[in-house]
């Protein structure tokens, strides 16, 4: 099988990759259309920060990235160098460690070597590897990334094979592994784990392929040493290959041949070594060149990133099964080599491209991460461009000192990408638009049988009806029946493989908490908390996004932009299963008002009274959480109620719609004001004043607080006026205008500090608004003002 061809295997929904170079077209044209072909959505990956700078400088940013997939620009002290594929299924796993860049040449024009080990049914005793291998990602990311801790948490939850090997570390065993993980660590060199491996068997022979040499071939000598100085043979592709020849004659048993004899033009870019001991052959394989940065890695000043796969192989196989077994049949004389010298090594430590730093879209707000070397006054301004390099918007500019974060207009499109301009007249290179909500939708795992059709409901909804909170219902069973928790779904936190990990731990807040916190962050400029980790998939999420889009708080259709440019990938062939696509609600259009109020039908109070069944429902639930706290899904649920109330309420004046079945007085208590404010007071009983509350500290979390917290004091409102208008609700006017004051009291004790969230609290006022205003007769101005 072809190293690009495993990508569109099926039965993955993750993906964990690093790479040293990225070629964004060469990646989305190939792997990346073929992963999601193939159902697998939830792709990360991880590049060395100066090689993106340079792609995106001189080839411009990626189309999907940011939105369809995460990038992460990694730092390393020399270079970021592993190539690791890691795929995730729910009961299968393909681990892949070599030499091949997520590039052209390394997908397809370069001769690579990868290692591939698999998990399945027949194939338990790698899973240790797999979880190696993501807690060294993991290890890599930094600190302040804001969606891999997403991504990881979904892998794990939808593979419990991998979630419990990550649970329960693998025991240090005295005996030596078959196969062992090689990877960069503070306290022992790629040589130190390598000689680790190979034990005391004694070395007869060394083989080592390598493309790149440092100029002393301090790293031969390093690897010939751990080895006991044995003979040794260099496999070299003379053509394209730099190589110290000048340094031979220090050395001694060295002999030189070609790695390639045939006639391909190809160049040769695998790594490999292969150590011939009397009991075993030891093969080394990854992304080390025979240099020192890539052998002492973080040991040294400018020591690399590297990964590996050491495997043990009967005595005299592992050249057969490599094809190299003929290779003493084409030596080379040191006169064949192009000489290496100081002058022809690349310099690391040479940035050629400014880092713009991270920029990150929530919400409609734009935040700027200034890179580590920033110098604060430094940048003057950042311009924003959208999918087709088009400049987005106005220019940003950059007082001294002042915000990093702003409020964009994003009804007509949304940025990609941006650039940061300097004092001295220089610029970054582009730095892509991390854009949360997109890639919170896009990155979503095909749901599949049941959950597919619940979630399908969610989608396609485009009104408010009870149906919402069945399918609640169902989707939160489903959840509690895959993943076997009896109170939260999420899976268990397990510990970090090691102090190098950066995994952060993110609290949950009370309410008095969420609301300092809240208050703090917005204070420092910053709209986004330090920790992205809600459950995008959750079903109380999932019915958050039906409501938000069905009021039209959603706006531009997230998804037809990247399908549209997948689907016109040249040569690809592959099924497109993305998840509907959110849509501005329409709203109801007013009907002719007819000259007789609509009679209430049979059908019509036999549904008026199961919405008063629901709200029954509800407060009996209330009742059981009666002191214990609460999530935000709770919130999301009441929220789901009240605008399915309000939906089907009649007007304070006029003719009602056929839909609207809730009068504003009736004797049977299926009232709408009566209804709402039986769901307020919950507001005020189990909740008591949100003070039970549990929030984590996720943006999009919090953000539903204040979702609800609006629906919540529309509703009152709407209510109060309601009971205000119609004779025969006097008992309800008192206690309705108490719940409506109480609310707005609280409402401003919350947002009355934070600028931002008073405005996003406007914003969606103003679609309820337009949303109910008109259907229930309520003219702006006559609305109970309680503030």
């Amino acid at each position: 099988m072809k190293y690009f061809d495993v990508f569109a295997e099926r039965g993955f929904h993750s993906a964990f990759l690093t790479t040293y170079a990225f070629g964004a077209q060469a990646f989305e044209d190939v792997p990346f259309s073929r992963l999601r072909g193939a159902g697998c959505r939830n792709i990360v990956i991880l590049a060395d920060r100066q090689m993106v700078n340079q792609s995106f400088a001189e080839l411009g940013p990626p189309k999907f990235a940011g939105s369809s997939y995460h990038l992460i620009k990694a730092d390393a002290p020399g270079a970021f160098h592993p190539k690791i594929t890691l795929l995730v299924g729910a009961k299968k796993g393909r681990l892949l460690i070599g030499s091949a860049n997520l590039t052209a040449l390394g997908l397809g024009g370069n001769r690579e070597l990868v290692a591939s080990l698999s998990y399945g049914e027949d194939a338990t005793g790698n899973a240790h590897h797999f979880a190696a291998a993501l807690n060294y990602i993991r290890s890599k990311v930094p600190s302040d990334d804001l969606w891999f801790a997403t991504a990881m948490q979904r892998a794990l939850r939808s593979s419990p094979w991998l979630r419990e090997v990550m649970e329960t570390p693998f025991p240090e065993k005295e005996a030596e592994l078959e196969v062992s993980l090689l990877h960069d660590r503070p306290d022992a060199t790629m040589l130190d784990q390598i000689a680790a491996s190979v034990g005391d068997d004694r070395i007869e022979r060394l083989i080592v392929v390598s493309p790149y040499w440092d100029v002393k071939l301090e790293g031969l000598a390093r690897l010939r040493a751990i080895m006991g100085d044995p003979p040794t043979d260099l496999l070299i592709d003379a053509a394209s290959t730099y190589f110290p020849k000048s340094e031979l004659p220090r050395f001694s048993d060295i002999g030189i041949f070609k790695v390639d004899t045939s006639d391909s033009k190809r160049f040769v870019h695998a790594k490999l070594v292969i150590a011939r001991g009397q009991a075993w052959d030891h093969v080394i394989s990854g992304s080390m060149n025979c240099t020192l940065p890539a052998l002492l890695g973080p040991t040294i000043v400018r020591g690399n990133a590297e990964a590996g796969i050491y495997k043990r192989v009967p005595p005299g196989t592992a050249l057969a099964a490599l094809g190299l077994e003929s290779y003493r049949d084409a030596p080379l004389q040191p006169n064949d080599l192009h000489e290496l010298t100081s002058a022809t090594v690349k310099s690391p430590s040479c940035e050629a491209y400014t880092d713009g730093g991270t920029m990150i879209l929530q919400l409609g707000r734009l935040v700027w991460k200034p890179p580590a070397s920033f110098v604060p006054g430094s940048a003057t301004a950042i311009t924003l461009q959208d999918r087709e390099e088009v400049q987005f918007g106005n220019r940003i500019d950059l007082a001294q000192g002042g915000d990093t974060a702003w409020r964009l207009d994003l009804e007509a499109g949304r940025p990609k990408s941006g650039i940061v301009h300097f004092a001295d007249g220089s610029v970054s290179a582009p730095v892509q638009v991390i854009d949360l909500d997109v890639l919170a939708v896009r990155t979503l795992p095909p749901a599949q049988g049941r959950k597919k059709s619940l979630t399908d409901i969610l989608a396609e909804a485009m009104n408010e009806d009870l149906i919402l909170i069945e399918t609640l219902n169902q989707l939160e069973a489903l959840e509690l029946e895959e993943t076997g928790a009896t109170e939260d779904p999420a899976p268990r936190a397990f510990s970090p493989p090691s102090a190098a990990s950066t995994e952060q731990v993110h609290a949950i807040l009370s309410y008095d908490e969420f609301v300092r916190v809240r208050s703090s962050a917005m204070a420092q400029g910053s709209q986004i908390s330090d920790g992205f980790f809600g459950r995008h998939d959750s079903p109380a999420n999932t019915l958050s996004a039906a409501l938000n889009r069905i009021i039209g708080l959603v706006g531009l259709d997230l998804d037809a932009d990247e399908d549209r440019e997948l689907k016109a990938i040249a040569a690809m062939d592959f099924r497109m299963t993305e998840p509907a696509a959110p849509s501005d609600a329409v709203p109801s259009t007013p009907q002719a008002e007819p000259t007789k109020p609509a009679k209430a039908t049979k059908q019509a109070v036999a549904t008026a009274k199961k919405m008063k069944e629901a709200v029954d429902a509800f407060e009996a639930r209330c009742r059981l959480l009666r002191g214990k706290p609460i999530s935000t899904a709770e919130l999301v649920r009441l929220r789901a109620l009240l605008q399915i109330l309000l939906s089907h309420a009649q007007p304070i004046r006029g003719a009602a719609l056929p839909t609207q079945i809730l009068p504003i007085h009736t004797k049977d208590s299926y009232d709408w004001p009566r209804l709402v404010g039986r769901l307020l007071k919950q507001h005020f009983g189990t909740a008591r004043a949100l003070q039970k509350l549990q929030v984590a500290q996720d943006e999009g979390e919090q953000k539903r607080v204040l979702e609800y917290l609006a629906m919540a004091d529309w509703a009152a409102k709407a209510a109060a006026t309601a009971a205000a208008s119609h004779s025969k609700t006097a008992d309800l006017r008192g206690p309705l205008e108490g719940l409506a004051k109480a609310l707005a009291a609280q409402v401003a004790s919350i947002i009355g500090t934070v600028d931002e969230d008073r405005r996003y609290f406007d914003e969606f006022t103003a679609r309820l608004d337009e949303r109910f205003a008109d259907r229930l007769a309520l003219i702006p101005g006559t609305r109970l003002s309680c503030s």
